[in-house]
């Protein structure tokens, strides 16, 4: 039998990782743009290449590698405008729908993105920046698989658990924000 505590802290660990990869590349694409910035103003000589990496590499990959940690800790944006007045059994059939569409979906983008990234890389893809600059491309493409398998291993970690009965009382309680309405109502 596996031990959840311990699958749950190794999943999370890892999630963790990407997420800090991601974050450190958002400070890194700070202080390259801030640096650009400064070149141009006071020297009038901005970095070459700039615009093209923070485009192909710094936003995919801050964007792509953390969707596994927005599916695991259930932080994607969700409208539930009807769901809290479904009876029990529309809210299962819901989370059901919902979490076998995310497996589907997800996994379909991220055999998908795999094919393009592995044609991107047999390609050995790059950008021409500024001149004469290539800036190879093909690298930050792995980060759409990366992310979307994650998601979709995460949709799917969370179906089989509702369905055993893990998480049920989680998913089919209410939304977050309008238990946090009523708490903090005016009497």
């Amino acid at each position: 039998m596996i031990n959840t505590n311990s699958a749950t802290r190794a999943v999370d660990g890892l999630f963790n990782g990407l997420a800090m990869i991601a974050g450190l590349l958002l400070v890194v694409m700070m202080l390259h743009v801030s640096a650009d910035v400064v070149m141009k103003l006071f020297f009038n000589n901005p970095i070459q290449g700039t615009l093209e990496v923070v485009s192909a590499y710094y936003m995919v990959i801050a964007v792509f590698l953390p969707l596994g940690l927005v599916e695991w800790t259930r932080s994607s944006i969700t409208v539930d405008v009807f769901y809290g007045l479904f009876p029990v059994w529309l809210k299962v059939i819901c989370v059901v729908f919902s979490l076998l569409s995310m497996v589907l979906i997800y996994g379909m983008l991220s055999y998908h993105t795999w094919g393009t990234a592995m044609t991107s890389f047999a390609r050995k893809d790059f950008l021409m920046g500024g001149a004469s600059l290539e800036i190879i491309t093909w690298p930050p493409r792995f980060a759409l698989p990366i992310g979307f398998a994650a998601a979709s291993l995460v949709s799917l970690w969370h179906l089989i658990a509702f369905l055993i009965g893990f998480e049920r009382d989680a998913w089919l309680s209410e939304s977050e924000s309008d238990a946090d309405a009523e708490n903090h109502s005016p009497e």
